[in-house]
Formats: C-alpha cells, sequence, structure tokens
C-alpha cells in the first residue's frame, strides 16, 4: 500500500516549563452525519486523524451509530428520531460549528437504472437534490450560523470487483446491487455521479453556510493504475497522473482503495481506512485546514524573502531545517504582518507542510528553536547569509503539535508569549526556525508558490475590546452574526426581531461605518481586514457582536 498522501542556552527548569504548557484540550468541533460512508469514517476515526495531520490536532469530530448509519437515505433525516438526536448532539457539544454530511448515494444507486431515459435520471437526480436540501436547512437551524460541508463521492468500482472473481460473480455481496442498477459501466454510473455532484455545487454556490469540494477522481490521483485494468477500458495511469478534481470518469476508483472485509472479499462502494483519510485530506487542503483557523491569518510572503540559511552561509529558496554536511540549517519565514489589525495578540501558530525527509526526522524528539524579529534579520528582507547569526528580538521554544511523520502531513507551532509581543502590523515579521544541535537530517517544507500548502501565520486576536468603549447594551442575548470570519457578507439572525440600524466599530471604539441593512443582510467588504464591533438596534433592543474580516 502506498503512503500518500523552533543562541542561547535554555535551562533544564525552563525546558520543562515550555514542555508542561504544551498539553492541548481538544474540542469537538465537526459533527459527523450521514450513511454509511460517515459510519465508517466514524469507526475509523477519519476526520480526527485528518485533523492531526493537517496540524488541527486540537480538534475533534462527535458522532454516534444513529446519526451515521449504513444504508441511510435522504428520507431518513427527514424524521424527527435523526432530527432529535443530531439537535442532542450539537447541544452537548457547544464548540461544534459544522456538519460533516455524506448523504444521497444510497438513493441514486437503490433507484436508478441504465435503460432510464435521460428525462428520468434528471427527475432523480433532482429529486434526491431536493431532499438533500432539506437535510441542509434543517442542519443549518440546528445552531445560528452553523456550516454544511456535503462530503460527496468518489467513484465506485462495481465491475472490476464483481468480474474479479469470475465465474462466481452472483455470490458477490454487492452484486444484486449492481445487477438492479442493470450492470452499469464505469462511464455510465460515474456520469450519474458527477451530474448529481454538480447540482449539489450549484447549491452551495448560492449559499455561504454550505461547502462542497468535488473530489470523485482523488484516489486515481492519489494512487494510480499500476495493473492492468481488467475490464474495458483497460491499461494504466501513472499515480498523480489523473486530472483532479473529476480523474478519469470512464475508469473505477482503483480495487485497492476499496475496503476488503476478513481477506474474503472486496467491496465495491466502500473505501478502505486510508483511502477514506485520503479522500477527507484532500478536502482539507482545499477548504478545512483553513477553515479552522482563527481570527485572522497570513500565507509567507515567498519569493527571496522565504528560504533557508546555513550555519556556514549557504542560502537557499527551499524551506528546510535540521542538518546537512555538517552544516545546521534553518528555516526564514516572512509574513506581511502590516495587514493584521492595531491589537495585541492573545496567541499564534505557525503551519509549515512537510514537502520530504531526507535521514533522521529533525522534528522527532527534538525542539524547534524560534527567533523572531519586526522587520527583517540581517541588511534586507531577503533571506541572506548573515540570517542565521542574528539574534533578532527575541527567540523562544514553542509547543509542537500536529503531525510530521509522513509527507504532506502539517506541523503547528504554538508560539510563546515572548514571541508575540514582538509580532506587530508596523512592520513585516520575520522568523527563523532552527535545531540547534540536531544532526543526522534534512526536512523540507512547502514554499508559498502553492497557497493551499504555503507556510501559515494563524492568529487570535485579544484582549476583546471593552465593552464600555463601544456602549454595549445587551438585551438578554447576544445575536448571532455569521458568517464569522467573513469577507464582507453578514447576516443577521434576530428572529422576529426587526433590525433598525447596524454601526461597525473599530477596537477603539470609534464607529467606522454605518452598513445598509437589507432584510437582515449587511456587507463590510470595503473595510479593511481586522476585528470590529457590530452594534445592532433592533426594535427589541440593542446588542454587540465582535466579527472579524479577513
Amino acid at each position: 500500500m502506498k503512503n500518500i498522501y523552533s543562541f542561547t542556552l535554555m535551562s533544564f527548569i525552563g525546558i520543562s516549563a515550555a514542555f508542561s504548557q504544551c498539553a492541548e484540550v481538544p474540542t469537538n468541533r465537526v459533527l459527523l452525519v450521514g450513511d454509511s460512508w460517515a459510519s465508517f469514517m466514524n469507526a475509523d476515526q477519519t476526520i480526527t486523524d485528518g485533523l492531526r495531520n493537517m496540524g488541527h490536532s486540537d480538534k475533534r469530530f462527535a458522532s454516534s451509530v444513529v446519526i451515521a448509519e449504513n444504508g441511510a437515505q435522504t428520507d431518513d433525516f427527514l424524521t424527527q428520531t435523526k432530527q432529535d438526536a443530531i439537535q442532542q448532539l450539537i447541544d452537548a457539544n457547544p464548540d461544534i460549528d459544522i456538519v460533516h454530511l455524506s448523504i444521497g448515494g444510497n438513493d441514486v444507486m437503490g433507484d436508478w437504472n441504465v435503460s432510464w431515459s435521460q428525462e428520468m435520471t434528471d427527475s432523480l437526480e433532482g429529486e434526491v437534490a431536493g431532499r438533500l436540501e432539506e437535510v441542509i436547512e434543517f442542519l443549518k437551524s440546528t445552531r445560528p450560523g452553523m456550516r454544511v460541508f456535503w462530503a460527496g463521492y468518489t467513484y465506485p468500482n462495481f465491475g472490476e470487483v464483481i468480474e474479479d472473481i469470475a465465474p462466481a460473480q452472483t455470490v458477490h455481496p454487492f452484486y444484486s446491487t449492481w445487477n438492479d442498477m442493470g450492470q452499469p459501466t464505469f462511464i455510465q454510473i460515474n456520469t450519474i455521479l458527477n451530474e448529481f455532484s454538480d447540482s449539489v455545487a450549484a447549491y452551495a454556490d448560492d449559499d455561504p453556510l454550505v461547502d462542497f469540494v468535488p473530489a470523485q477522481g482523488i484516489l486515481q490521483y492519489a494512487y494510480g493504475q499500476e495493473i492492468p485494468l481488467g475490464i474495458a477500458p483497460g491499461g494504466t495511469y501513472a499515480q498523480f497522473s489523473a486530472p483532479l478534481p473529476l480523474g478519469y470518469p470512464d475508469y473505477p476508483s482503483p480495487m485497492e482503495t476499496m475496503r476488503l472485509y476478513a481477506g474474503i472479499f472486496t467491496d465495491c462502494f466502500h473505501l478502505s481506512a486510508d483511502a477514506y483519510l485520503t479522500m477527507w485530506m484532500y478536502q482539507a487542503q482545499k477548504f478545512y485546514q483553513k477553515y479552522f483557523m482563527d481570527d485572522f491569518y497570513l500565507l509567507s510572503e515567498g519569493g527571496s524573502k522565504d528560504g533557508s540559511v546555513t550555519s556556514t552561509g549557504t542560502v537557499s529558496s527551499t524551506l528546510q531545517i535540521g542538518e546537512t554536511g555538517g552544516n545546521a540549517v534553518a528555516t526564514v519565514l516572512s509574513f506581511n504582518t502590516t495587514q493584521m489589525a492595531d491589537t495585541t495578540l492573545a496567541a499564534a501558530n505557525i503551519f509549515l507542510r512537510r514537502e520530504s525527509l531526507t535521514g533522521t526526522n529533525p522534528l522527532q524528539g527534538t525542539d524547534v528553536q524560534v527567533k523572531v524579529v519586526s522587520g527583517s534579520f540581517g541588511a534586507t528582507a531577503n533571506v541572506e547569509a548573515e540570517d542565521f547569526m542574528d539574534n533578532g528580538d527575541q527567540m523562544d521554544i514553542p509547543c509542537k503539535h500536529g503531525s510530521f511523520a509522513q509527507d504532506g502531513h502539517w506541523v503547528r507551532l504554538d508560539l510563546t508569549p515572548e514571541i508575540l509581543a514582538v509580532i506587530n502590523n508596523g512592520s513585516r515579521t520575520q522568523f527563523e526556525l532552527s535545531i540547534p544541535g540536531f544532526t543526522g537530517g534534512l526536512m523540507t517544507f512547502n514554499d508559498a508558490s502553492d497557497p493551499e500548502l504555503a507556510p501559515v501565520l494563524n492568529m487570535v486576536y485579544g484582549p476583546t475590546p471593552n465593552p464600555e468603549s463601544v456602549n454595549e447594551l445587551v438585551y438578554g442575548k447576544e445575536l448571532p452574526v455569521y458568517p464569522v470570519p467573513t469577507d464582507g457578507p453578514l447576516t443577521i439572525a434576530s428572529g422576529t426581531a426587526t433590525v433598525l440600524s447596524v454601526e461597525v466599530m473599530n477596537v477603539l471604539g470609534s464607529v467606522v461605518l454605518q452598513p445598509a441593512v437589507n432584510d437582515k443582510n449587511i456587507d463590510i467588504s470595503n473595510l479593511p481586514n481586522g476585528p470590529y464591533v457590530l452594534r445592532i438596534t433592533t426594535n427589541e433592543g440593542t446588542s454587540t457582536k465582535q466579527i472579524i474580516k479577513h
């Protein structure tokens, strides 16, 4: 099976104190809901494992056998029993703000047949999509601002798996499912899947609380077809060659990605634990990893301002850490923090994606030393030989979380208060990451060339604005506002109350915008990125809500 996808000595007391502060407090942020795909992901702990691999090891998912059920269809989640179970889990987990939803596949495969006309097929897809939208609307109603991520599916593999056991095809547990559909070819069943996925994608495009990342061909891309396909269309294709996201619709997902039961038979539709994780990590790369960033995040600047430098002064544009040829290697990262709000930070961390490793893993069992400077190391913002010996404004050892076990995994460095004190919006901020005294290996991180894989500086603003500075008057509850963070559009969930006016204030309490209110919707797109407070006046009173514009 293929593997897929921080110059002064610290005292022992200081190091021990740092480690004592590194324990994470996990919170449930995702609710997993749906059919057999959700059921397998629940059993496999796919989302928790994937969150760790994406650097978000402080986050978890919640689910149950009631709301992630084998064989479930959209109708099941329109019943009071299922909806009550979902609401109870959400009420019991106050940090959940997104539902990972897998539903709809059984509806289509349970009814469709190759003999159907396009009109009949379109009608079925429309009916299923309509019920799916009803399910999504319920999930959104469970908590103000709740997001819903529809997981979708990868291509099934009925034909190859079933024909692989010829002449005993009819004894396969999924033979009847395939036969009832009229034994569709790969292109026939994959076309239906793609058409249905396109309809959900169009719905998600129109709703800021609904998200979908097409991933039908991700397993073809991640695994390849190295052994010639035993039935039409036959042939092979190399790993990492299938075009994303749709891959090759005339091929199935590779048989090695299907779940194997006790070594007896291979599933035609459900994935192995590794394959589910591969699919989720692709969706996380496109959505979840940045969704779970906090108040404001920046990608590193890249170009000549990012790179690595050795103890002998050799400069490279590659981001590396460790040791090679007897020379220590440090990574230098630049972030344009002039874009951050004029406020102090409560927390911040750096996310780095492992691209490759040579020799011993430098992050395994060793401390990363972080140096930080407001401005730049050396003479200029470019990575230079003198950067290695520049002590900057502060140095410390961060807490290290996430994963660095495989290529494609993300490590998260939680920065200490001493480091946070240097980060400000007066200039760019540069970091140098090194492992003093380490020998025997070199790790390379992805650079800024691909925004999805670039180093990230994630920030939590704090302290929150003083309520007295914004003349806060709360009338019993804080009105929910979503989505937060936002790139501009906001919806105020005021219930039956009528929104009369909205004032947007900066962290100093000054009114910077009085946006027009259109059916409880406002737009702050023209404001600079940063934290703000909304003062919302309704016919029932006034409330405030802190939001982030990014």
